[in-house]
């Protein structure tokens, strides 16, 4: 799996991020935050922390019951802090749901990297609450697009540009732990499918595009379909290099357009496809009008016009159709004279 490279040394982030339980800093004044303090741990949205002499951080139950106040005022960093302590406390057994919470806060931070990694364990492991695992699912979906789309983010005291495509799509079509690979039922399934596969078809990757849009197809939800059938026939369309070289991609191309037409008799792609078809129409009548006018040069007059009457019956209205024609009666003018 491609992994991105880290913005900042973890050590550095983690201290910018979190704060140091143990570090001296002065007492709240003129809204700076507080993290000194005798008594019970607590958090507010004006101080921040109030920890125990030393840093210490007191009972577990009640640093979650304060670290979740943290989390629903959207203080991640500060929450962060509690949480980080949480995990590696002996109370972390019966807190089954740390790994979500570390992992929402990680993303808020712009931490993505990290983030992914305790977004996995919750989904990954044999979690009690269905709620939190499809949250943490959805969060990874998002990351990973995140990535393939260049989104900015901010880490810490930085913007910066999250642009790592690649490691996006492995972050959701890897063969062996992709999200999408390992839940293909997912209720977003189909959307990852489209943005890879609109991913690779915009780089002009269209091999690599065109099973994503066939595995859309098989699926149940018929939002993308359409899309897929069109963007899939394009695909192979794309492919080709010019009818003597790739007929059968051309054919194929042929295929996916008129299934699409046939499917989709009303859908918004139907003249783009027509066009299309009129265009493979139009390649494949100049290559037979080209093998005409070979047998034309080699005098072999009767195999000549066997290609010639192909470009008449089967693309009539072509351009090549015309050029056939010309041919023909030419032959024809000059057979004449020489009866005469």
């Amino acid at each position: 799996m491609i992994v991105p490279g880290r913005i900042l040394p973890g050590l550095l982030l983690t201290l910018l991020a979190l704060g140091c339980a143990t570090s001296e800093i002065p007492e709240e004044d003129d809204g700076v935050r507080t993290r000194t303090g005798a008594g019970a741990t607590s958090w507010t949205a004006d101080s921040g922390w109030t920890l125990a002499a030393g840093g210490a951080w007191g009972e577990p139950g009640k640093v979650r019951l304060e670290a979740l106040k943290a989390f629903e005022a959207g203080a991640y960093a500060d929450a962060m802090g509690a949480f980080s302590y949480l995990v590696d406390s002996p109370a972390a057994a019966r807190m089954r749901d740390l790994s979500y919470y570390m992992g929402e806060c990680l993303y808020q931070l712009g931490r993505y990297e990290d983030a992914i990694e305790h977004l996995k364990e919750v989904y990954k492991a044999d979690f009690p609450s269905p709620d939190l695992i499809d949250k943490s699912r959805r969060r990874v979906f998002e990351i990973a697009l995140a990535y393939m789309r260049g989104r900015k983010t901010k880490d810490v005291l930085w913007v910066f540009d999250v642009t790592s495509p690649e490691y996006g799509i492995d972050l959701l079509m890897d063969p062996a732990e992709g999200l999408i690979t390992e839940n293909p039922y997912l209720s977003f399934a189909d959307d990852a499918y489209v943005e890879v596969a609109n991913y690779y078809f915009e780089q002009k990757q269209y091999a690599e595009s065109v099973p994503l849009y066939d595995n859309i197809l098989k699926m149940t939800d018929k939002e993308w379909k359409e899309l897929a059938a069109f963007k899939g026939a394009l695909a192979e369309y794309y492919q080709v290099r010019g009818a003597a070289y790739d007929e059968n991609k051309l054919l194929e191309a042929r295929r996916r357009f008129r299934n699409y037409l046939q499917q989709f008799p009303r859908g918004e792609y139907v003249e783009e496809v027509r066009g299309k078809l009129i265009e493979i129409n139009e390649m494949e009548g100049e290559k037979n009008l080209n093998i005409a006018r070979f047998y034309l040069r080699e005098r072999r007059l009767r195999a000549c016009d066997i290609y010639l009457r192909l470009v008449l019956d089967r693309y009539p209205n072509t351009l090549a159709a015309r050029a056939a024609r010309e041919i023909r009666s030419s032959l024809e003018n000059k057979e004449k004279t020489q009866i005469r």
